[in-house]
């Protein structure tokens, strides 16, 4: 059944298509209400990802939410040489020309929003960091007081059950900042894992593009655009035309809790090993005595995933602070 409670967010993203896609998704959503937008690097450089999180949202007419520029680089490493550029475009959301933003980006930098917005809040907020994790580790470090006020972590990243994306081992965005990643799933948060296991299975395929470029609206059609850039470059690297919108299964599973099925396990991030970093360990046969930490999706629904993307791209934008 989907959720009735409104449930208040903050997200952390590195636009990136998928990055967009959950933004616009969760800003159709009657149940979620986004008090803010923070970005990192990742998918690009923080300049771009930061830009890119804006000119959507300014696109889709959602003005009254904030974007707070973040962490330029990982914890206790340099930039990946490659960030996702061979994915995602030169700027990180390569294809459809989207304007550049009326409405300007915060001065405030994210970790503080992060920070100032829990620690302010009399509701439990739920974080959903679609990029590395370096934005929300530095402010469990800074104010390891406001894991209270978390309802949950709601993550991409990682591959348990297949190999990643990056090499057999890692999946991006954990492997772009494998310390942070660390921090973040032995906070003691209730953190919810999406992997590469379950949103490679949750694709659009070119019919499925069609459809909703055939709704006609301006959000499904950029979209639908957004999808074409995506779905070449996977057939272009990977031989094969799928479209996974991995990020946008964050905001999914808020939406319809039925969408993906979980496994509560215990579940750490290799740091130490150069060839192995950032790769997620869990005990997925309950094999130690280890207390479960982790939330890690098993099986997702595609067809119910893309028909509430299809379904929301068409709805207009309401404000939920009017």
């Amino acid at each position: 059944m989907g959720n009735e409670k409104m449930i208040k967010v903050i997200m952390d993203c590195d636009p990136g298509h998928d990055d967009a896609i959950a933004l616009l998704l969760a800003s159709r959503a009657d149940n979620i209400q986004i008090l803010g937008v923070t970005t990192v690097q990742g998918n690009s450089e923080l300049r771009y990802t930061s830009k890119n999180a804006r000119r959507v949202l300014d696109y889709a007419d959602v003005t009254d939410i904030d974007v707070y520029a973040g962490c330029p680089k990982p914890m206790m490493k340099e930039q990946y040489r490659q960030t996702g550029i061979a994915i995602h475009g030169e700027d990180g959301l390569g294809g459809p020309h989207i304007p550049d933003s009326i409405t300007p980006i915060k001065e405030k930098h994210a970790v503080n929003f992060i920070i100032d917005t829990l620690r302010a809040s009399d509701e439990k907020i739920t974080l959903i960091p679609t990029g590395p994790l370096t934005n929300i580790a530095t402010a469990f470090i800074m104010a390891p007081d406001i894991k209270d006020k978390i309802e949950k972590i709601v993550i991409m990243g990682g591959a348990v059950y297949t190999e990643g994306n990056v090499n057999t081992s890692n999946e991006f965005n954990l492997f772009l900042d494998p310390e942070a990643a660390k921090i973040v799933l032995n906070s003691g948060c209730d953190v919810y894992l999406n992997t590469l296991d379950v949103s490679m299975k949750a694709v659009f395929m070119k019919e499925d593009v069609e459809t909703l470029r055939a709704q006609g609206d301006k959000i499904s059609v950029i979209v639908a655009e957004l999808l074409d850039f995506f779905g070449i470059t996977h057939e272009r690297l990977f031989n094969f035309y799928s479209i996974p919108i991995h990020d946008a299964l964050c905001v999914g599973m808020l939406i319809d809790d039925t969408l993906i099925e979980y496994e509560h396990v215990w579940a750490d991030i290799s740091t130490k090993d150069e060839l192995t970093a950032g790769e997620v360990v869990a005990d997925i046969w309950h094999l130690t005595d280890k207390k479960p930490n982790c939330y890690i999706a098993k099986k997702v629904d595609r067809e119910k995933f893309v028909k509430m993307v299809c379904e929301h791209m068409k709805k207009p934008y309401v404000s939920k602070y009017v």
